[in-house]
């Protein structure tokens, strides 16, 4: 009856999906033009291309650490060290990136995948122009099973997929897990108790890592939205406890 029941389920959302590519799809989301799900004009209006604070993602002109994140990360503490490099961001969590991350998230809008991890491609190629030259992998941000049964399927795991088939860089699934399943971060009042939140709520195999070569490759970190860089601070934190040397963040949209 269960594997009945999982079969029922599965092909309701497949159906969906259809009904909805048929329906609704078939606009752009930033501006409603027929054809394509994100249209090339919005792409290149949402992207932004620039620096931003390597932690939080606001815009600055120089691309460094603002005042406000340089003060909050020298009391910052792990044993080994803030456990990211550096952040990026395509553009702020708001408008038409607003509605197309919403779309995907919960709207089960699954092609917007694509157009996103497009622009995660341009910020990625603005900021590391020379990529092919340095060994990257992609990872993305895991949800816990509980919410990736609810949902059906994790949207950082889609840009990653897009973005490793843009970039040609190679895919690891399955290697970085959410072991514990906390609050909704949004509902998270500020940075300190988003943290607490997230304490532990991330495992790394090191094994799987290990015989990977991850110690020998840069990480690329993949997320749809960050606020306050807790979910990535956590998420790297358990990739460099089991080995990892570098790790860069790659969000779509920051929420602050």
């Amino acid at each position: 009856m269960n594997g009945f029941r999982g079969w029922l389920i599965h092909t309701s959302r497949l159906i969906s999906e259809r009904v909805l590519d048929l329906f609704f799809l078939q606009k752009c989301t930033g501006c409603a033009k027929p054809g394509e799900v994100l249209c090339a004009a919005c792409r290149s209006a949402l992207f932004k291309p620039g620096g931003q604070c390597l932690i939080c993602g606001f815009r600055n002109n120089n691309g460094k650490i603002c005042p406000k994140c340089l003060t909050w990360k020298s009391g910052f503490q792990v044993k080994t060290g803030f456990p990211f490099k550096r952040a990026l961001w395509t553009g702020r969590y708001d408008g038409a990136l607003k509605d197309a991350v919403w779309n995907l998230k919960y709207k089960n809008r699954k092609t917007l995948a694509e157009p996103l991890a497009w622009m995660l491609f341009q910020k990625f190629s603005e900021m590391f122009p020379d990529f092919k030259n340095t060994s990257f992998v992609v990872i993305p941000i895991p949800l816990h099973k509980n919410k990736l049964r609810r949902r059906g399927f994790n949207q950082a795991e889609l840009l990653a997929r897009e973005f490793s088939r843009l970039s040609h860089i190679s895919l690891l699934t399955n290697s970085l897990l959410k072991i514990k399943e906390t609050p909704a971060q949004v509902d998270a009042p500020d940075r300190e108790t988003r943290l607490k939140n997230l304490e532990g709520a991330f495992a790394a195999d090191s094994k799987k890592l290990t015989a990977y070569g991850l110690q020998h490759k840069a990480i690329i970190l993949i997320d749809d939205v960050s606020t306050t860089g807790a979910t990535l601070i956590h998420a790297s934190a358990a990739l460099q406890h089991a080995g990892a040397q570098k790790i860069i963040g790659l969000v779509i949209a920051h929420g602050g």
